[in-house]
């Protein structure tokens, strides 16, 4: 299978003007609008951003939704983590694995109520879409890990929310995301043919609504520059390069994004700048279909 040059994607995460242009800042802001952070996400991402919080205060936010308690025990349960017995509250669960691993896993289930409608066309399924964007996201925590660069959960959520542009597109513009799924091809990137179509590409998009949603600017950096890493020019390069090689990695594997591998291999730059070498790189590769076969468990409502 072919591969796109870099040429053609150099397109990806647009270089828009400070100013954007009014008709396209308004379409932005519905968009923002329409997609909202549900309340305890937002209270929990500024939880676990905040020095001073305490485990129990992490437990209190999740505990007040029955619902995504369960979500999260019962992920936890699953065979992705292989805990040696059943965990059964979420004060459990905070204590063995922490407030990072918790929050994320929070992060994870809330996000997945966004892709439980079904939706499809031609190569593309929504459910794939969302095994992608976890696959990605236990990718770019093993390339964090073996890389010795970054911090692993942050990597994880960064490559969990890289590809919401996409889902935003998908149910807010669906008549212009059907035609960008028809227009892809081995060849063809999807944030080129965006681009032509909408002005704009899914990680532009992805990285305004996450800046709205105030996640961690390294999180909305990752999100706005993954097909374009060496546009990147901020402090938080490290985890722009990791989630760039994850998605390209896992792309390669099978679990695309839209149904078909277009994503552009990242530069050698990438692979420097986080201190890859062969050896670093056979030993990622060589645990990767591993570390996706147990994302499934993950991506499984």
């Amino acid at each position: 299978m072919s591969e796109a040059t870099l040429e053609e994607a150099t397109i990806c995460s647009l270089e828009l003007p400070p100013k954007r242009p009014e008709a396209l800042e308004r379409l932005f802001q519905h968009i923002g609008t329409v997609a909202t952070l549900p309340a305890v996400g937002q209270r929990v991402l500024d939880l676990t951003e905040n020095d001073t919080a305490s485990p129990d205060d992490l437990r209190d936010a999740i505990q007040g939704d029955p619902v995504l308690v369960a979500r999260i025990l019962r992920r936890l349960n699953s065979s992705y983590f292989g805990l040696s017995h059943r965990i059964a509250d979420v004060r459990t669960a905070v204590s063995l694995l922490g407030v990072r691993e918790i929050r994320n896993l929070a992060i994870t289930v809330l996000m997945s109520k966004m892709f439980e409608e079904e939706g499809s066309h031609a190569a593309y399924r929504r459910e794939t879409l969302w095994s992608h964007c976890v696959a990605v996201g236990v990718c770019s925590r093993l390339v964090a890990r073996v890389s010795g660069r970054g911090v692993p959960e942050e990597a994880y959520v960064g490559g969990l929310l890289h590809d919401i542009g996409l889902i935003l597109l998908d149910q807010t513009l669906r008549r212009h995301f059907v035609r960008v799924v028809e227009g892809i091809s081995p060849t063809v990137p999807t944030c080129s043919l965006e681009a032509q179509i909408l002005s704009f590409d899914h990680a532009t998009l992805g990285g305004y609504v996450a800046q709205r949603w105030h996640f961690p600017q390294k999180i909305v950096d990752a999100i706005t520059y993954h097909h374009a890493p060496l546009k990147y020019t901020g402090p938080h390069k490290e985890l722009v390069f990791i989630v760039a090689i994850a998605n390209y990695l896992c792309s390669r594997a099978g679990r695309t994004s839209l149904g078909i591998h277009n994503v552009v291999a990242p530069p050698d730059e990438a692979y420097s700048g986080l201190g890859l070498d062969q050896v670093s790189l056979t030993i990622i590769c060589s645990e990767l279909e591993a570390t996706l076969d147990k994302a499934e468990a993950l991506a499984t409502p």
